[in-house]
């Protein structure tokens, strides 16, 4: 996603206007990739070939022509940026528009600068990179061929970019990585220092505005391997009113057997000496949640292996867990792994987890409670009466309640009234931190962009947008956007950016998984 907003205000600064036309009536294609499962794979390709049959000129981006160089030949006259050419992009869009293929795929070179321009898809969070590849080398994995390894950004570039967005007023700041807790490692530092460092940024902020900052931070997904060494520094960290009480440790799999044959680098006492040391470290005073994630039939995984596997996610009761089914990816060392296990075994199991899944209710103790959270610039049920706004708590927990435009960046006091799987619905009690959008100028952005998707009542005025056009672009396009969305499966990510050449217009589409809560 981090790159999607570089790439659109990458083209934006370049002329390129902004709109919420259909794709189809655009004259130029950017699909950017991801190569993690062959469902994405499969409908970038389908995407690709749309357009070009269509005639549009197509630019590709991503870690689908980085990793796959034979695949471009077939996907020919597309051009193609690599996932360390992104400021390139506007240069292939201008030769694909010129009928000329263009291709910039080298893996060489700096990674892209954190201060190139972007545009956020949500106006309130700001997703800064840490580095690119990892130091992982899973045999499932084809990003490693894509990213390659570990290459973090200076500490100095990651906190110029930190305060950047916190003088923005952004509601939420998302730290991201292939792994977060391997940042420095190879420039020698660590997450750790960094996330003192930006502590530090968050202090001198609120000591600078004489007010607390409205902004929450979120630490991105990490192995086990990485953080066990950091786990004091960790707690204490996601302890900061400041940071979200909130990690996303991917275990795959409850078998060690099966981790072994994964070459994950870490066992299930290892991945429970993170979650169980992080939470007796942060205490009842701060609930930590924990995402993790899952792969369902991996080669070689026999009915003890699953039932390790279930086991682990019936021990930790995880409120936010994803699973997925093993995918062979060409090239990759699992791809060549024997036994397979059977489709039909792989989806029993499948649906044998997401069952028990599904029946936790991690937030019934929630009910009719008070709770403190912060509100950010994401609604359900846009374009309808019943449009409710996205806010979480400091565990992050999702939790949605009745639109006004005073919410919209705000840290509220709120009552549970229902509870769900996935979420809680509340009412607003009083306003904690009120929400100045003249001090913040993203907090203005995001209400322009939410004008055309929410019911205004009676005691609402519309909002009027005095920002320039090119940021209020973000009218997601719903009706295209699930239209195409069957195509990925429950498969993860892939971006299109529609072009309508110089003097007109920008449009952009994004596509995933269901939203991480």
């Amino acid at each position: 996603m981090s790159d999607s907003e570089y790439m659109c205000g990458i083209l934006a600064s370049e002329g390129y206007a902004v709109t919420s036309e259909r794709a189809k009536d655009a004259d130029a294609w950017v699909i950017n990739s991801c190569t993690v499962k062959d469902p994405s794979e499969i409908a970038f390709r389908r995407v690709v070939k749309e357009g070009l049959d269509s005639g549009k000129a197509v630019v590709v981006a991503g870690c689908v022509p980085q990793a796959q160089r034979d695949l471009l030949e077939a996907l020919r006259p597309a051009s193609a940026i690599g996932v360390k050419a992104l400021g390139r992009v506007g240069e292939a869009v201008d030769a694909a528009l010129r009928g000329e293929t263009f291709w910039a795929l080298s893996a060489r070179g700096p990674l892209p600068e954190l201060s190139m321009p972007k545009i956020r898809k949500h106006a309130l969070v700001e997703i800064i990179p840490l580095s690119t590849g990892c130091l992982g080398s899973c045999t499932y994995c084809k990003t490693r061929y894509a990213r390659g390894k570990l290459g973090s950004y200076q500490l100095e570039a990651i906190i110029q970019r930190f305060e950047t967005a916190l003088y923005d007023g952004v509601a939420e700041i998302w730290l991201s990585s292939e792994d977060t807790g391997a940042y420095g490692r190879d420039i020698g530092t660590s997450l750790s220092h960094l996330l003192e460092a930006l502590i530090v940024c968050i202090d001198s902020f609120s000591s600078s505005k004489k007010k607390p900052c409205p902004t929450m931070l979120r630490v991105g997904m990490t192995n086990p391997p990485f953080v066990l060494d950091q786990l004091d520094a960790l707690a204490k960290c996601l302890k900061h009113p400041n940071v979200f009480a909130f990690l996303h440790v991917p275990v795959q799999a409850g078998s060690d057997t099966v981790l072994k044959r994964m070459n994950r680098e870490y066992t299930i006492s290892d991945f429970e000496q993170v979650v169980f040391g992080l939470k007796q470290r942060l205490g009842s005073d701060f609930p930590l949640t924990i995402s993790t994630d899952i792969i369902c039939g991996f080669p070689g995984e026999n009915e003890t292996d699953f039932d390790q596997t279930f086991n682990l996610v019936q021990r930790h009761t995880f409120s936010i867990c994803h699973i997925s089914q093993f995918y062979a990816r060409q090239g990759t060392p699992a791809a060549k792994m024997r036994p397979r296990v059977p489709t039909s075994i792989v989806k029993a199991r499948s649906r044998k987890l997401s069952i028990l899944i599904n029946s936790f209710n991690p937030y019934a103790s929630l009910q009719d409670t008070i709770l403190r959270c912060y509100a950010r610039d994401e609604l359900e049920n846009e374009y309808s009466a019943t449009s409710r706004l996205v806010a979480h708590t400091k565990s992050y927990v999702k939790i949605l309640i009745p639109f006004r435009t005073e919410y919209v960046g705000a840290h509220l006091h709120v009552r549970v009234t229902a509870t769900h799987r996935w979420h809680v619905d509340a009412q607003v009690i009083d306003i904690i931190l009120t929400a100045d959008r003249d001090d913040r100028p993203a907090l203005a952005d995001a209400l322009s962009r939410m004008q055309p998707h929410v019911h205004l009542d009676d005691q609402q005025q519309p909002i009027s947008n005095s920002l320039p056009y090119v940021s209020s672009f973000l009218n997601l396009k719903k009706n295209f956007a699930l239209m195409n969305l069957d195509l990925l499966g429950n498969g993860p990510f892939f971006f299109l950016i529609a072009l309508l050449s110089a003097a007109a217009a920008l449009v952009y589409y994004s596509f995933s998984s269901p939203p991480l809560l």
